[in-house]
């Protein structure tokens, strides 16, 4: 991580939250966002929580803690014997919690709109919408995270969840330029190797059996010490 990202940490209670959420989510983060997964996830929660300098900043993060909380939480099957509830922080089912922290993100959205926490919950927005398969809300969520998080993490990262999220509604000609776009970017923070990923998975979705086959190749040849390669060496046996 870089220094700037490192700078924008403050040791206080809502940090050691997010460490526990981040380390959650490297352990649970769904397949359908594989880009945006563990590692990027926890560089996200990691870098993406702001330098604390009022009491407005420990609010607005506090209010956006909220919704991770709830991205995370447990799945519980409803209580069937009469008379019981809900066990408390658990949901149903994951459309159930999915909903809740939708609502959850867009309260933070609507309490500090021009705010950097409000771009961090665009993205989360974003990212919870397309693992309810929402995707064109998702991109919807990502384009806005895009527009207003200027050049920040949670910007770059809102680029390659507006990709995903064009991926999953089969739009697949925008989906590879803008992840083309995202793998040439050899100075930015993303993981380079996951981006390449991404845009071999979404090239062999849309038939273009050639370059996905090269974006793989990249991450065999590029990044050689990678969690991907595995995966990509395989897949390029499969493709022959």
């Amino acid at each position: 991580m870089k220094a700037q990202e490192r700078h924008h940490l403050k040791e206080n209670e809502f940090a050691t939250t997010a460490a526990r959420v981040a380390e959650q989510v490297s352990l649970n983060r769904s397949s359908i966002l594989m880009v945006a997964g563990a590692a990027v996830v926890v560089a996200a929660i990691v870098g993406g929580y702001f330098y604390m300098q009022s009491r407005t900043y420990d609010q607005a993060s506090a209010l956006l803690g909220a919704g991770l909380v709830i991205e995370q939480a447990t799945i519980a099957p409803a209580p069937t014997l009469p008379g019981a509830k809900q066990p408390a922080g658990t949901y149903p089912t994951e459309a159930a919690r999915g909903e809740a922290a939708i609502a959850a993100f867009q309260k933070t959205i609507d309490a500090y709109p021009t705010h950097e926490v409000g771009t961090a919950a665009r993205y989360h927005l974003g990212t919870t919408l397309l693992s309810l398969g929402r995707g064109a809300d998702a991109e919807r969520a990502f384009a806005e995270a895009t527009a207003t998080g200027g050049s920040s993490l949670y910007a770059e990262m809102a680029r390659l969840g507006h990709a995903q999220a064009l991926g999953a509604q089969k739009k697949y000609d925008e989906a590879i330029k803008a992840l083309t776009d995202l793998s040439g970017q050899r100075d930015g923070r993303l993981p380079l190797d996951g981006v390449l990923m991404e845009l071999a998975r979404v090239c062999r979705q849309a038939g273009k059996t050639q370059e996905a086959r090269a974006a793989f190749k990249r991450v065999v040849d590029e990044f050689s010490d990678s969690g991907y390669v595995t995966e990509a060496r395989q897949q390029l046996a499969t493709m022959g």
